[in-house]
């Protein structure tokens, strides 16, 4: 990556809608074969008295699952870009009880926090929104007191992999190279710089599956990703993908019932 690649994320295509990235996050919860919540508490191991920063906390979903482990001492923190987003994480942990603040912040800037002010960091599914890599893992360390655990969680580059071919194939056309840089940023760029500036490294791959009833449902999913808008740039072009892609997947349903696109995920665990 060169240093212009560094401080402009329109280089790696990172244009999310929130609307459409809530979408997805809906389309998991109601169809994945495997709790991811589960699967990152196994891990982590959460004590009830930490202090925890939830990085790009988003609607709330970790916020939940981690709040619900915290005792009267423990505390969670969750802080994202999108106001909408906390909005709704803030109604998400006042209903359930959940020890929580939230902050609105861009992680592209540096935290308000004192140095060595958490236990633990969680950064799921946000931190390859960084405009600066190593600028923010460094500005985690900072946040983190000795001992700190940092838990990052994102794609590798084998993510919907069977997914994307099948994609390609419809469309007749290659995987755009922004669209497979982006999906192997985690393991490009974050890992080694982890690596770097941590130690006692673990890495899990979390492999999970998303069991689609029917067309509608996928349609829904896909159209809201960023592989879907860079590929298709015409309504003309868009309509005759559509179509074809309908035909493919109903075959696919009325022969399997469902049909399958296989996620694949890190965990990478990392003590300051």
């Amino acid at each position: 990556m060169n240093k212009n690649e560094s401080k402009n994320l329109d280089k790696w295509g990172y244009k999310e809608d929130n609307k459409k990235l809530s979408e997805r996050i809906d389309v998991h919860k109601r169809f994945s074969e495997k709790d991811i919540d589960a699967w990152m508490l196994k891990i982590i191991r959460i004590k009830g008295n930490e202090k925890i920063l939830d990085i790009g906390c988003g609607d709330g979903k970790q916020i939940l699952a981690f709040g619900k482990k915290l005792n009267l001492d423990g505390r969670i923190i969750g802080c994202d870009i999108s106001k909408n987003l906390l909005d709704k994480a803030k109604k998400i942990a006042k209903k359930n009880k959940i020890n929580a603040s939230f902050l609105l912040h861009d992680i592209n800037e540096p935290f308000r926090f004192k140095d060595k002010e958490f236990d633990f960091i969680l950064a799921a599914f946000s931190i390859y929104y960084a405009k600066y890599p190593e600028k923010l893992i460094l500005e985690i360390k900072r946040l983190l007191k000795k001992g700190g655990r940092l838990f990052i969680v994102g794609p590798t580059p084998n993510n919907t992999k069977d997914f994307w071919k099948f994609h390609s194939k419809i469309i007749n056309k290659k995987i755009p190279q922004i669209s497979l840089r982006r999906r192997a940023r985690i393991h490009d760029i974050f890992i080694p710089l982890i690596k770097k500036h941590f130690r006692n490294i673990k890495i899990d791959i979390f492999k999970n599956t998303i069991h689609f009833p029917n067309f509608n449902e996928v349609l829904k999913y896909h159209s809201a990703s960023l592989l879907f808008v860079e590929s298709i740039k015409h309504e003309k072009e868009k309509k005759i993908f559509l179509n074809k892609m309908k035909k493919e997947i109903e075959k696919n349903i009325k022969k399997k019932g469902v049909f399958d696109i296989k996620k694949e995920v890190y965990g990478i665990l990392a003590y300051k």
